[in-house]
């Protein structure tokens, strides 16, 4: 979705309807709140110190690495975390707190990867074939 300067985003509990890149800490704990009940089948509950500690702890995110590697940090989160009869469920602030050593990285790596493949990707359309070459010179 393009945004002109008068266009007004969807509400930010409309995770679906917005761009990852207009997401901030509410769409992300709807997102959360969606994923956790398909995933899971029980309602999410937030962690220790409530919702505004893990929005806190998301915005936190989202201002250092940006929407994009937020939302594939908490996905990888869901797809490591394996539920326990104790523990059913999973919250932003286990993921944070007990996930983020292990998550992060492979998230930030996996996003290195493809800014490099892009940058390569730039340069190998501008390079100058032969015969540009030869009229060049």
């Amino acid at each position: 979705m393009q945004k002109s300067p008068r266009t007004k985003l969807p509400p930010a509990k409309a995770w679906r309807e917005r761009d990852i890149a207009d997401w901030n800490a509410l769409s992300f704990t709807e997102y959360l709140r969606d994923r956790h009940r398909e995933l899971y089948g029980i309602p999410y509950v937030p962690g220790r110190g409530g919702w505004r500690r893990e929005q806190g702890e998301i915005k936190r995110m989202v201002t250092e690495h940006g929407p994009e590697v937020v939302r594939r940090f908490v996905d990888g989160c869901f797809r490591e975390y394996r539920p326990t009869r104790d523990y059913p469920g999973v919250n932003f602030t286990f993921m944070y707190a007990y996930m983020r050593g292990r998550v992060l990285p492979k998230v930030l790596a996996e996003e290195k990867r493809v800014e490099e493949r892009k940058l390569y990707e730039v340069n190998a359309a501008n390079e100058m074939t032969a015969e540009e070459l030869v009229d060049w010179l």
